[in-house]
């Protein structure tokens, strides 16, 4: 009986050994397999410009560059203002993070002319890049602080090269070939679009949009008031407004209105040409 039963056992006994070969051979696979999965690459953005320690005056051009890795060049960019505080921390409200560009394409770099609402101080700059809007997955980086200084005390009646009034604010804009006061008129070779709103109150407002390069708009209110103000992010229709949204105007197709320090000065109002 005992050598019949272990003769029954052997066939069965070789088939569990194979098996548990198999079995352990394509484990070792897997793991080998495993270990040769790379990790995805971690998208970076990096802003070359400003740098650590960069003074850049109110009213002049700089470049903002960046780069970045792993990210679809097809992603949009956003770049923000950040100011820090210095201590001891300023009062509510004085902290803010205006938006200085949306939509941009992701080319490594932009022209900021600084406008004049911003006062001197350090700053970081942040930018963001993302497929589309609703943003869904950002990928973030700020720059390392920078200045941004008033700039020098000028005696009256001092012009520069160009006869462009210094004192009064004036300075050379080349893409106009013309004097401008950057806080008044945004510097670009872009074509301008003017459109005439009639508002309540017989309140007008004279907008000046640059379709092809839409980075800001510029005003002419009927009360003399003259700004240029970069564009905003908006869930609707159009946006520009001040750093520290004090003045906001709003665009959707042949209606606007101005809001100041939260209250609408300029409302209804519908547009012609002028």
């Amino acid at each position: 009986m005992g050598k019949k039963s272990r003769a029954g056992f052997a066939p069965w006994a070789a088939i569990l050994i194979a098996a548990g070969i198999i079995l352990v051979a394509g484990g070792s696979w897997y793991i080998l397999g495993r270990r040769g999965q790379q990790p995805a690459a971690r998208p970076l953005i990096t802003v070359t410009a400003p740098a650590a320690a960069d003074s850049w005056a109110i009213g002049s051009t700089h470049l903002i560059t960046w780069t970045t890795a792993n990210i679809s060049p097809g992603n949009k960019i956003s770049i923000t203002l950040r100011r820090i505080p210095p201590p001891p921390l300023p009062a509510e409200g004085q902290e803010f993070d205006p938006v200085l560009f949306t939509n941009l394409e992701s080319t490594g770099s932009v022209d900021w002319t600084i406008a004049s609402q911003y006062p001197s101080g350090t700053y970081v700059l942040g930018i963001t890049s993302y497929a589309s809007i609703p943003v869904e997955d950002p990928i973030m980086a700020e720059s390392a602080p920078f200045a941004l200084t008033s700039g020098e005390q000028l005696i009256g009646g001092q012009k520069d090269a160009h006869g462009c009034l210094k004192a009064a604010g004036y300075s050379w804009c080349a893409a106009k070939a013309e004097c401008i006061r950057p806080w008044e008129t945004y510097c670009t070779a872009a074509v301008p679009k003017t459109a005439l709103f009639s508002c309540d109150g017989s309140k007008t407002i004279a907008a000046t949009f640059y379709p092809t390069d839409d980075k800001y708009v510029d005003l002419v209110l009927s009360d003399g008031t003259k700004i240029s103000l970069p564009r905003a992010m908006s869930a609707s229709g159009a946006r520009y407004a001040k750093a520290d949204e004090s003045f906001v105007f709003w665009n959707k197709g042949d209606t606007a209105f101005i809001t100041e320090n939260g209250t609408t000065t300029y409302s209804n109002c519908v547009t012609g040409t002028p």
